[in-house]
């Protein structure tokens, strides 16, 4: 299993990295929380996470039925902000981001996308 200071340390250094992001859910394929950082108070990143894997499953499906390969991410715009769903075969990342991440989305999404691959590799 991935180590749960490795995760911390790699989340502490994303969101630092990067002031449009207001959390980070890392779950396990099941939707367990392995980790869970978020800005705002009262979330739940059980609830969080539960759906994150819910809808990366879907969207595997998904894709998988119209012959477009594996599932790389999946991206949500709200009326104010983003969620970005990662996915590996043992780690679901969740990164939410606010409204003001709208021009920085691009660079948002590879940050999370090496805060996974750190994470699993």
């Amino acid at each position: 299993m991935v180590d749960q200071s490795k995760i911390e340390q790699i989340v502490s250094d994303t969101m630092a990295a990067n002031a449009d992001l207001e959390g980070i859910i890392i779950c396990d394929a099941k939707g367990k929380v392995l980790f869970g950082h978020t800005l705002s108070a009262g979330t739940k990143h059980s609830d969080i996470a539960t759906l994150a894997v819910q809808i990366a499953a879907n969207s595997s499906q998904l894709s998988a039925g119209l012959d477009k390969g594996g599932l790389k991410e999946v991206s949500i715009a709200s009326d104010s902000g983003f969620i970005v769903i990662l996915g590996d075969v043992k780690i679901v990342l969740a990164g939410i981001a606010g409204e003001s991440a709208r021009e920085s989305l691009g660079l948002l999404r590879m940050a999370l996308r090496r805060a996974l691959v750190s994470i699993v590799g």
